[in-house]
């Protein structure tokens, strides 16, 4: 007993009052000395209990490096699960598959498990001897000891690594916080806090918040905001302060009590979000949505919200004849200014309640109360028959084409309608549409049928091309993967989808222009390393022919099927046809990937997704175009995000149009971005060959 008294105050002695790394350094030390072992080494334990990390190891009186080991088939497996080993000798034998120590040539182990608060198995600690153990029981007592001092040391280091978490995540903050007493007293402010109030901790600490308060909000609204945070333990909404210069600050301000147990409040915590600069964009984009950036009239959007009302309205629609040969003679530029100075002549010769712009060279002017739309257009083509247009460069004369529409409804499209009829008969017409049932579907059918014979002639003269938008790897910066739209080549004008794609549905001519679009685009891919993704409709799916074709041309032109995205939308992921289901699944067993196109459009049939193993979600371009100015659109996103990442879906944002949209797709983790920002729809030429990229998804 006295000699065990005596390993007692020696291993006292040894350790000390230290703590921390070094006190586990001590530990091991002391333990190896005093206890004449080869080895010891404390050992923290992965969630799982599959592998341990050693935190200090003494080898032979000396510590030594750190190193990681599998618990399988050791002495330390049966540690982990609660129990104390024992083993004085032949250790090897025991345990033949620890190669640890059969390689060491490790006679006896002793083991003991390390608890924490909650008494669960979180490390152990080991002595590893040469030669076999005969001092058991001092053994037993110094670990018993040692390890009740370990864990402690483990607990407080983790608590202490949270409570530098948290002062970090204070002081870093990019949010001003708030510490108030229940005094409501403050006693503490971060950096953020003194920088966006103009103030500096001397100056507000142990003073009340009202210090900064704008006084534009009355008691009720304060009576409102304490009943709130009463009742709920927290309030969050809009606020206006004041800066310590005087100026008004626009806040989102988040209050959330702290209560010690379930009933006395210690402290109140505030955060500041600074809305100003979140109104500034806002005013930026509402000025981008009223306004025509080519013409710098009135929008396209702006005119389609004048125009809800159910009162009858008349329209005027202007468009600059032979513009495709006026870019070719003075250059976009010219052209532009051109453009701009006609569409102010127009707003001056004409009183009307909105002139917008509706495209290149295309005006649209919205009269609310009656008027003779032939009689605006006789005054203006007069005008400009005998007036110059000037610009920075030329002065020339403008040929324009009128049309208009009148009703309650679909004023816009009818007079785009008339439009091509005017120009087809010539001056000086100005055919006008009103919104009554035959006009419309006399309308309906005439574009019907233009974009059928425009489809079936692009079909039979090989005219469908594709085109390709790529999509930029937010990690890396680079854009390895492109998406393939379809366009139609009409004699060197270019139709985007918008021109047909109705029509290719109504006639069931989809899946011919799926196989056309799909197999341009594996020709062009095979002189490139990229991966590349395709849409696929529902109308392919019916007509059940994808397998076959996909990897017929996947042979044909040397294309693995792990290069090629099948692009379906939500609608169709969630659809219970078997048929549907049953190809998709099919597809990705044969290598393709999944994904799902304009995601949090419609159904969002998550348990689906799941069962598809898609590969990529693609989020709806509804909630990503304003992600940066509307905080639901964020919070939708955000959870989409997150859905995506514990899933292991990647993620991409489309319609990525601005730097502000960026940054907050960057700032959600959004693996990909596409849009107009990185790169426009363009074809790609067969002959050129991009170095070797790694695919993107």
């Amino acid at each position: 007993m006295v000699n065990i008294l005596d390993k007692l105050r020696r291993f006292s002695d040894l350790v000390g009052k230290t703590s921390g790394q070094n006190y586990f350094d001590l530990v091991v030390l002391a333990l190896s000395d005093i206890l004449d072992c080869n080895f010891v080494f404390i050992g923290k334990l992965d969630k799982h209990h599959t592998y341990a990390e050693t935190l200090s190891l003494a080898a032979n009186g000396k510590l030594a490096e750190n190193f990681t080991y599998s618990l399988a088939n050791t002495p330390c497996e049966d540690v982990s699960k609660d129990n104390i080993c024992f083993h004085t000798s032949d250790v090897c034998a025991k345990f033949p598959k620890d190669t640890m120590l059969v390689d060491m040539g490790i006679e006896s182990y002793f083991g003991m498990p390390l608890h924490d608060s909650q008494s669960r198995v979180f490390g152990i600690l080991v002595a590893l001897n040469f030669s076999t153990n005969t001092n058991n029981e001092e053994l037993k007592i110094l670990f018993e000891i040692a390890s009740h001092r370990i864990s402690a040391e483990i607990e407080r280091r983790k608590k202490e690594e949270t409570l530098h978490l948290f002062s970090s995540m204070f002081t870093s903050s990019a949010e001003a916080i708030l510490v108030a007493n229940k005094e409501l007293e403050i006693i503490e402010v971060n950096d953020s806090f003194c920088d966006m109030f103009g103030l500096s901790r001397n100056d507000i600490v142990g003073k009340n918040p009202r210090v900064f308060s704008s006084g534009l909000h009355n008691r009720e609204f304060y009576a409102t905001f304490w009943a709130k945070i009463q009742q709920t333990g927290q309030w969050q909404g809009e606020i206006t302060n004041r800066h310590a210069n005087g100026r008004l600050l626009k806040q989102w301000v988040s209050v959330n009590q702290i209560k010690v147990g379930h009933s006395e409040v210690c402290r109140y915590t505030a955060l500041y979000m600074d809305l100003t600069r979140l109104k500034t964009v806002e005013e930026r984009n509402l000025y981008l949505l009223n306004t025509d950036p080519l013409s710098k009239l009135a929008s396209k959007a702006a005119l389609t919200e004048r125009m809800q009302s159910s009162q009858t309205k008349w329209l005027l629609m202007v468009a600059i004849d032979g513009l495709r040969y006026l870019n070719e003679a003075y250059g976009f530029e010219v052209c532009d200014q051109l453009i701009r100075a006609t569409g102010s002549l127009i707003q001056l010769l004409v009183h009307a309640d909105l002139c917008a712009g509706v495209g290149p060279g295309k005006y649209a002017i919205l009269f609310e109360d009656e008027v003779q739309l032939n009689s605006v257009a006789s005054k203006l083509r007069s005008f400009f028959a005998v007036n110059q247009v000037t610009t920075d460069d030329i002065s020339i004369y403008v040929s324009l084409s009128f049309s208009g529409s009148y009703g309650t409804t679909d004023l816009l499209r009818l007079a785009s309608a008339a439009l091509r009829e005017s120009r087809e008969l010539g001056k000086p017409s100005c055919v006008i549409y009103s919104d009554s049932e035959e006009s419309q579907k006399v309308t309906r059918q005439h574009k019907y049928a233009e974009a059928n014979n425009l489809l079936h002639r692009a079909l039979n003269q090989h005219a469908v091309e594709p085109y390709f938008q790529g999509i930029r790897n937010n990690k890396t910066g680079e854009i390895t993967h492109f998406e393939v739209l379809a366009r139609i080549n009409d004699n060197g004008v270019i139709i985007r989808p918008v021109g047909f794609l109705e029509a290719a549905q109504v006639s069931g001519l989809l899946p011919a222009l799926s196989r056309a679009v799909i197999s341009r685009a594996f020709d062009v891919m095979a002189n490139h390393t990229y991966t590349f993704s395709i849409n696929i409709t529902e109308y392919d799916l019916n007509a059940q022919y994808l397998q076959a074709f996909l990897l017929g041309l996947c042979t044909q032109y040397r294309i693995k099927p792990e290069r090629v995205v099948l692009e379906v939308l939500e609608s169709i992921s969630s659809s219970r046809k078997n048929t549907h289901i049953e190809q998709l699944k099919s597809l990705k067993q044969s290598g393709f990937k999944l994904a799902i196109d304009d995601f949090g459009a419609e159904y969002s049939n998550f348990e689906r997704i799941l069962d598809l193993e898609i590969d990529i979600l693609k989020i709806d371009a509804k909630y990503i175009k304003c992600i940066d100015v509307d905080t639901k659109s964020y919070e939708i996103v955000k959870a989409i995000v997150f859905f995506c990442r514990n899933s292991g879906i990647l993620s991409v944002a489309e319609f990525v149009n601005s730097p502000t949209i960026q940054q907050c797709v960057e700032e959600l983790g959004i693996n990909y971005s596409q849009g107009y920002l990185f790169s426009r729809p363009h074809p790609f030429e067969n002959n050129n060959s991009d170095s070797d990229h790694t695919s993107l998804y």
